[in-house]
């Protein structure tokens, strides 16, 4: 009697808005397995992932992510409802990463500097990763949404270094007279900036540039006491220009 209502009130030509209804019911209805949601939620993730390398942020479509995913449109709004949230999910996993290593780190009473040279190491590389790191601050300037998702997300980015950083001064590794807030958005540009080398000149070994800046970073946020520990690389390149005197 039911089904007869509905297709009364949609039509014959509707009958398939009626049977997507009714499997959105029934799938409401079924118990979610978490950790099944969260397996297939991951793989969506990186699926999007691919196809926003391979077309790019805008020509990346709902339906090429379903195809990627090998799921239907429908089953897709079970994880997401839109691909601005996949974005945000992407973020949020990028920092959630990036907490639980710090915080590790913090229990541990290993090296706050050398936590934070890792996680700059463990920061995405190549050409089509930093096009599609400019193309979503890009698309930021166009789109409410983008905007609400990186500036969100920067600014907790930014707010989980400063508390690093403030545990590193309170342990003496760190410089005291630095400001953790700033220093935090200092960092996190000159991360970005390094996105930017393998678009200016791809010929460019990305990772001999990485390694140059984790070594500037370090001697930028060591303490004086810190920074006059002995560099044996250092030291050797001092002594090879001294016999070359």
């Amino acid at each position: 009697m039911t089904i007869r209502l509905f297709d009364l009130f949609f039509g014959l030509k509707n009958r398939g808005l009626l049977e997507q209804l009714v499997q959105f019911i029934e799938a409401l209805m079924r118990k979610i397995d978490p950790i099944k949601h969260e397996k297939k939620r991951q793989e969506i993730l990186g699926a999007a992932m691919r196809c926003f390398l391979r077309s790019g942020l805008n020509g990346a479509s709902t339906a090429q992510i379903c195809a990627e995913a090998e799921i239907s449109p429908g089953h897709l709004y079970h994880y997401f409802d839109s691909k601005d949230a996949i974005i945000a999910a992407m973020a949020d996993a990028r920092l959630e990463g990036a907490s639980e290593r710090f915080k590790q780190i913090a229990s541990d009473g290993g090296s706050v500097i050398s936590a934070l040279l890792s996680e700059i190491q463990e920061q995405p590389g190549g050409a089509a990763q930093a096009a599609l790191f400019f193309e979503m601050l890009a698309e930021s300037r166009r789109n409410p949404e983008m905007a609400k998702i990186l500036h969100g997300r920067s600014r907790s980015m930014r707010g989980l270094l400063a508390d690093v950083i403030r545990h590193g001064q309170s342990q003496g590794e760190i410089r005291p007279e630095l400001d953790p807030e700033l220093a935090a958005v200092a960092i996190v540009g000159l991360v970005d900036a390094t996105k930017a080398v393998s678009l200016h000149d791809p010929k460019q070994d990305t990772k001999k540039v990485v390694a140059q800046f984790k070594l500037m970073v370090e001697h930028l946020l060591s303490s004086p006491a810190e920074d006059k520990r002995p560099n044996p690389s250092r030291a050797k390149k001092t002594t090879q220009r001294s016999r070359s005197a």
